[in-house]
């Protein structure tokens, strides 16, 4: 078939302009966009959904454009899609609204409608690191799991250096090269503060790795929580080498459920290790900093006078994520200590924090 468009699908990282929850605003962006790059506007018509994130469609003589904001991380997704043989002309849109909503980041992909579109099944993963400038890719020597949850998408690979891999919505979780320092670095510094742990809770986790590790220390009861039970039971049967028999020892309580109905209620830790992201944008509704607030005051609360709470917090090149926790970890807690591990897997030297109540 004879080419009949052209699509420019791009995504805005780090989105500087507070208007992304402006539905007018976005709306009348859209509408100077397409009268001053020369299109003909046909009709245009919003949505701001509850609680939060806009969408525009704009209907043009030549085609359409789109798009579709996400406030709590920043984010803008756009499409202009065009019949036009003005290839300027759309670059020209594209570039209008990147100069508008100034994002750090831009991913663009260009494709040519009405000829066949060919998918086929790639052997690279790509782990994207929007916030650090680079994208990570990892060879695929065997997938041994592809899947979609409830939750996200789990993959887990055989990589000829790393060993087994697992991926969650393609963000690199572990690997069996490397896991015993990642994991160490979670659990060690329990250990040295000589901290009592007759009782301990995992926030995540899923991939049992830092059970193991913990496990190793004698603790007394460990509960770990993590919503996704697919995620266990996927490392249960691909990941034996990194979590071992740990699901099964006596000791360990396994709760299925989300972190912040598990910690709304009434407890007391020793220790809680925080095995959760730093970038949960893509499944709150609120503000980062705001949620990740909330959530550490949680753990505070559920820990004993003098109990320690450890972490992973970012990559050593993460500034902004670092400084967020740095602020967020002395609101709440005293002796804030950050130290950095290389993790060969990672490919950046990653920082984990540790502090006590």
């Amino acid at each position: 078939m004879k080419p009949v468009g052209m699509q420019i699908v791009a995504e805005f990282h780090n989105c500087s302009k507070d208007i992304l929850n402006d539905e007018q605003a976005i709306e009348k962006m859209v509408h100077d966009g397409i009268n001053e790059c020369g299109f003909s506007l046909v009709g245009i018509n919003s949505h701001c959904y509850d609680p939060i994130g806009v969408t525009t469609i704009a209907v043009i003589s030549e085609s359409h454009v789109a798009i579709h904001t996400y406030p709590e991380a920043h984010h803008a997704s756009i499409d202009i899609f065009t019949c036009s043989p003005d290839k300027e002309q759309t670059n020209n849109l594209l570039n209008y609204l990147k100069k508008e909503l100034d994002p750090t980041t831009t991913r663009i992909a260009e494709i040519t409608r009405g000829n066949p579109l060919e998918v086929t099944e790639t052997n690279w993963i790509t782990d994207v690191s929007d916030t650090i400038g680079y994208d990570i890719r990892y060879h695929i020597e065997k997938r041994l799991l592809s899947t979609m949850s409830q939750y996200q998408q789990i993959d887990i690979i055989d990589n000829e250096i790393f060993g087994k891999l697992m991926f969650l919505n393609n963000d690199l979780q572990i690997a069996e090269y490397d896991a015993h320092l990642y994991n160490q670095s979670m659990v060690y510094p329990l250990v040295d503060a000589n901290n009592p742990l007759q009782s301990a809770a995992i926030l995540g986790g899923g991939d049992g790795g830092v059970l193991y590790e913990l496990l190793k220390h004698n603790p007394g009861t460990v509960r770990l929580i993590d919503i996704d039970k697919e995620v266990i039971d996927a490392s249960k049967q691909y990941l034996h080498c990194i979590c071992h028999d740990a699901f099964d020892d006596p000791r360990v309580e396994i709760i299925n459920d989300d972190v912040n109905n598990f910690l709304s209620a009434e407890h007391c830790f020793d220790a809680v290790i925080y095995d959760l992201t730093m970038h949960p944008e893509t499944f709150i509704n609120m503000d980062r900093e705001e949620y990740l607030e909330d959530l550490f005051s949680k753990i505070k609360t559920c820990l004993n006078p003098g109990g320690m709470v450890t972490a992973q917090c970012c990559s050593e090149y993460d500034k902004d994520t670092f400084i967020m926790s740095e602020r967020i970890l002395n609101k709440f807690f005293r002796n804030v200590t950050f130290r950095t591990t290389n993790i060969p897997s990672f490919c950046t030297p990653w920082i984990f924090a540790s502090a006590h109540k």
